[in-house]
């Protein structure tokens, strides 16, 4: 079972390795040092305009540290065809899990505590905390998320009574308890809790050898993680596992016959492809809306037009791609349409496109700066760059692809 997973491991290794060099690509590692470094400036900034008086400074940071506990899942790497041939290794399974969740701790226990660590600056600005608290605090989160693994593992075996009402308690309730205790409270405290509740899970996976595992969670539990990686990935580049549905979304008429004014064969087909699919209408929708949050919350003038700037881009950079949306479709090659046709259509819808998206980001990035010059700085440098990517950047991309 050791090999086994080694085995799979190295396996997932090299398609991890395989994505994550199209992801970072030199276009999404300029926009990604960037973004980071005006976002650790706008960061530093505002920790220096907040005062330790803050009420909602506590509860804000115990909701953010919840959910970082959840970050970080079970990597079982077990596969669908699993219950059938290792059905016979039931017991020597419990080992292989056991080295699945060793693997998963330490990935976890690192980005967690890493998030952690990058939250207690604005803790320590904003309320009365001393580093002792802060050192405690990080200690009590890395204890929660070591019980919340072993909790995940003892979740994948049958019991009487399993529910989702056990996976609220074990990964949200008592977590929740044990940070409101430690920052409310007495961070001591919070830290004796979590190390027994830590123990408390240690003793419920002595048990497991005396259960047999769900292998349909089981499978399941490791689809759906693998399907949220898959997904992050998707954001960058096409990938296979990830299919998307067609809906027919009869509310969104009026924006079709906007977007298929010229009523071309390509226009109709690029329209409706966008508004029906969720694949590249969901990841517009989502970059837009993770935009405009983020630039209504950068007051500094010159961040917020770089991350305005930005967010277009990457829109852009998503939006290409579905230029070859029909290209395995034999009947769109049997139509007597010029490429120069087909281009222009994309090329019009992705103008459209943008520019809806590129205004409802500048009027996020405008309600905290009302000023006349900077709504006005950012809408013509918006509207030139969106001329920009939707003229030579695209030709360019679809050229070489091509050629």
């Amino acid at each position: 079972m050791e090999k086994l997973y080694n085995k799979r491991r190295s396996q997932h290794f090299l398609l991890l390795l395989r994505y994550w060099r199209l992801v970072f690509n030199d276009h999404f590692m300029i926009a990604l040092f960037v973004f980071l470094g005006a976002l650790i400036w706008g960061y530093s900034q505002a920790l220096g305009q907040l005062k330790p008086t803050i009420w909602w400074a506590k509860p804000v940071t115990i909701l953010i540290l919840l959910v970082l506990l959840q970050m970080g899942r079970l990597a079982t790497l077990i596969k669908p065809a699993d219950p059938v041939f290792l059905l016979p290794q039931s017991k020597a399974i419990d080992h292989y899990l056991r080295q699945a969740k060793r693997y998963s701790l330490v990935l976890a226990e690192l980005s967690v505590i890493i998030c952690t660590i990058v939250v207690m600056p604005f803790l320590l600005a904003a309320t009365v905390t001393n580093q002792l608290q802060v050192i405690l605090i990080v200690v009590t989160v890395g204890v929660l998320k070591a019980a919340w693994m072993d909790a995940a593992l003892n979740d994948l075996y049958e019991k009487k009574g399993q529910s989702a009402t056990n996976k609220m308690l074990t990964r949200w309730l008592v977590p929740l308890i044990v940070l409101m205790i430690t920052l409310l409270l007495n961070a001591i405290v919070g830290v004796v809790l979590a190390v027994l509740w830590l123990a408390w899970g240690k003793y419920q996976l002595t048990k497991i050898n005396k259960q047999l595992l769900n292998w349909r969670l089981a499978v399941a539990s490791e689809n759906q993680r693998m399907l949220g990686v898959y997904r992050f990935f998707n954001l960058f580049t096409d990938v296979p596992a990830v299919q998307g549905t067609i809906h027919r979304r009869k509310y969104l008429d009026f924006l079709l016959q906007f977007l298929n004014r010229d009523k071309t064969v390509f226009s109709y087909l690029y329209a409706r492809g966008l508004i029906r699919g969720t694949e590249i209408s969901g990841l517009i929708l989502r970059l837009t809306l993770i935009g405009m949050i983020i630039l209504f919350f950068v007051p500094e003038f010159w961040l917020n037009l770089i991350l305005f700037l930005l967010f277009i881009y990457l829109i852009s950079v998503q939006i290409v791609p579905f230029y070859w949306q029909y290209d395995n479709y034999v009947f769109t090659h049997l139509y007597p349409i010029k490429p120069v046709e087909k281009r222009r259509s994309f090329q019009k819808l992705m103008v459209k496109t943008i520019t809806i998206a590129a205004t409802l980001l500048w009027l996020a990035s405008s309600v905290t700066q009302l000023s006349l010059t900077a709504m006005a700085t950012k809408a013509i440098l918006g509207g030139v760059e969106v001329w920009l990517l939707c003229g030579r950047y695209t030709t360019s991309r679809i050229k070489n692809k091509t050629n």
